[in-house]
């Protein structure tokens, strides 16, 4: 973990966003490499076996982490950058304190405050036994489903055992996603310090590592799971009368790769193998770090009441005395409204699996992995360094309103203009805060503008390129599927509604300050919950997979309004300590977010250009061999000029951008 001063913390946009964009570019390039690698082992699976790895058991495990973990990292998070902040006045005030207060109070204000930190730090482990929980909980889920897995009747004795290889298959997997999900959350408390000092390197370095040796790890057992002695290994401990079985099924299965009966198996093993990767290099780069790892500790009690016989009441006392009930308090909060987000986030992934067969959630999961590739190699480390900096810009914000005098904003102005000197410090630190709420109101809005850019760009150009994308990554088989390129066509628009989402929602989770707001962002998840659940059957019988992408793109539209909404509502409010800055209202809001009117037009042409283009380079021609490849280079360079045309247009309109680039080619130069 990196090691500063704690007093040397970004305090401008700028060097806060240095810092966000190092994170966020390292976890780009290893996700990128991670992604080269996993494409070995699209063709050594089958759509089913694909889909029950990607489907219900992502979904199990993704579940687990996320409830187990999330509402401690949004509460300690916001909480520790409240805390450091009063920290370093107290450094800064250290002589003042010694010359005007009593030595003993300032050592007691001084213990107080160790006390606090340890209590946080303390809440912060209260993440493993809830990781262990929620594991166990979904490894009995797993194991309960398991039972109702349906075996097809048939006469073929051979047909039946394979159904049951395939379910001993599944049943192996999902205990090893459940083990996984439990190592990796031993990496919470630590991973949690990262976040809180804003050391997304080695959080990004982390993940990065451990997604090579997750694809590696898929690879190799994809392999060895597909050869004859271990076919015959596994057959002969299941039915140890039928020596033959094994061989005789593999011959039938026609050398296939992708007839592995144990698929599935290698996608837990390599889970289980990022998981101890992961955990192993976060603890690793712990024990390095100034101090080495904070261990929960017990805090004595500086009172003890000689009446307090009851051991319900020393149990209860305990409590209070250890943790910081203000953050445990945020953390049940945040917790409870992710799990409505949680929902929401993967109601497409609960859909198909209730709904849908494997075969149908693997041809689902091969259009979303690739269709995701953009949301998580760019958006979600985007998403994730966005809201430490509107977490870390929100603090500051919150601390200097909370020193500010109680009286209202006309008193406030009055007294500035009749009580002369008296009153300096306050127009000093409403100057401060109003220097503070510019600055993430520039941040928010070039933010946003920056993902839409990237939206815009699949939405308008990569939606016509996915024909040619299927057939270079997973084989004519898949390139020449209509349905899953359609599919993917369908992600490359969504890409665009999870670009303005993630960051207006990493906007409110890291400047809302009470219960209150976060409740109501829960109701509102709740409501649109709703609304895909009304919305979702009918678009899939109409359209299948292309309706259920159709659905996410209605409820993350009003999951946007409702954060923007809220945004707008924030910089009107804090904006009124400048009187002559009233804030940024929605309609201006949507000036400063969207890209100029000309650079729109752009691409929506360009939509039309690639379109155009597909259906006359690409589609009319559809020959195997090299021709295929011809009149895709054809078509591709339509596309690149398209985007060259689009982002040159973006750096002449945009002056913000332009000065964001130089300045970031300056700082790599020197």
């Amino acid at each position: 973990m990196n090691q500063s001063n704690r007093t040397d913390k970004p305090s401008t946009k700028t060097s806060a966003a240095e810092v966000a964009a190092r994170g966020t570019l390292i976890s780009i390039i290893l996700r990128i490499a991670s992604f080269l690698l996993s494409q070995f082992t699209v063709r050594f699976v089958s759509a089913s076996a694909l889909g029950k790895a990607s489907i219900p058991l992502e979904l199990l495990l993704g579940t687990s982490l996320f409830v187990g973990r999330e509402g401690f990292r949004l509460a300690l998070t916001k909480e520790v950058s409240e805390h450091n902040s009063t920290v370093n006045d107290d450094v800064g005030d250290r002589e003042y304190d010694e010359n005007e207060r009593n030595k003993k109070q300032s050592n007691m204000k001084q213990k107080q405050g160790m006390h606090t930190r340890q209590k946080i730090v303390n809440v912060s482990w209260l993440s493993i036994p809830t990781g262990a929980v929620l594991s166990i909980a979904a490894l009995i889920m797993h194991l309960h489903s398991c039972k109702y897995l349906s075996l097809p009747k048939t006469d073929a004795a051979t047909s039946d055992d394979l159904a049951r290889l395939n379910a001993f298959d599944y049943k192996i997997a999902g205990m090893l996603f459940c083990l996984a999900s439990f190592i990796e959350s031993l990496a919470e408390p630590l991973i949690i310090r990262c976040l809180q000092e804003m050391d997304v390197a080695t959080k990004a370095k982390a993940e990065g590592v451990a997604l090579l040796c997750k694809a590696a790890s898929c690879f190799g057992v994809l392999y060895i799971t597909a050869t004859f002695w271990f076919q015959n290994l596994v057959v002969d401990f299941m039915h140890p009368t039928t020596i033959d079985y094994g061989l005789d099924l593999k011959m039938k299965g026609d050398r296939d790769a992708s007839n592995n009966n144990f698929a599935v198996t290698a996608f837990g093993v390599s889970q289980l193998v990022y998981a101890m990767v992961y955990t192993a290099i976060i603890y690793w780069r712990g024990m390095l770090a100034a101090g080495g790892i904070r261990w929960p500790k017990c805090i004595q009690a500086p009172i003890h009441n000689p009446y307090q016989n009851s051991s319900k009441s020393r149990i209860v006392s305990s409590v209070f005395q250890n943790l910081d009930m203000k953050t445990l308090r945020l953390v049940i909060i945040f917790t409870l409204q992710g799990i409505l987000k949680h929902g929401l986030t993967e109601a497409d992934k609960i859909v198909l699996s209730a709904l849908a067969g494997s075969y149908d959630q693997g041809v689902y999961a091969l259009a979303a992995s690739y269709g995701g590739l953009a949301a998580r190699l760019l958006l979600q480390p985007m998403e994730e360094n966005a809201r430490l900096l509107f977490s870390r810009q929100g603090a500051l914000v919150a601390q200097h309103l909370e020193t500010m005098p109680s009286d209202s904003v006309e008193q406030k102005t009055i007294k500035k203009t009749t009580n002369g000197e008296g009153n300096n410090t306050c127009t000093e630190k409403s100057s401060l805060a109003s220097t503070h709420v510019k600055e993430m109101e520039d941040s928010y809005c070039f933010l946003l503008r920056a993902v839409l850019y990237i939206g815009l760009l699949f939405a308008s150009i990569a939606s016509n390129y996915t024909s040619i994308l299927l057939r270079i990554l997973a084989g004519a088989r898949w390139g020449l599927n209509a349905e899953a390129s359609a599919t993917l066509s369908a992600f490359c628009v969504y890409t665009a509604f999870l670009a303005i989402n993630g960051t207006t929602e990493a906007f409110v989770y890291g400047v809302a300050r009470s219960g209150k707001d976060v409740g109501a962002l829960g109701v509102i998840h709740a409501l649109i919950g709703g609304v895909f659940a009304t919305l979702a059957p009918p678009l899939v019988r109409l359209r299948g997979a292309v309706g259920l992408v159709l659905t996410n793109c209605i409820c993350m539209a009003l999951r946007s309004m409702y954060s923007l909404f809220y945004a707008s509502r924030y910089f009107s409010v804090t904006g009124k300590l400048n009187k002559a800055r009233s804030g940024i209202l929605t309609s201006r809001m949507m000036l400063h977010i969207f890209p100029h009117p000309f650079v729109l037009v752009l691409f929506f042409s360009s939509y039309l250009v690639t379109r155009a283009s597909n259906n006359h380079f690409y589609n009319d021609h559809t020959a195997t061999g090299a021709n295929w490849m011809l009149h895709a280079l054809r078509h591709i360079s339509v596309g690149v000029l398209c985007v060259i045309i689009v982002m040159s247009a973006a750096l002449r309109f945009d002056k913000e951008l332009q000065l964001t680039l130089l300045r970031l080619a300056k700082n790599k130069s020197s």
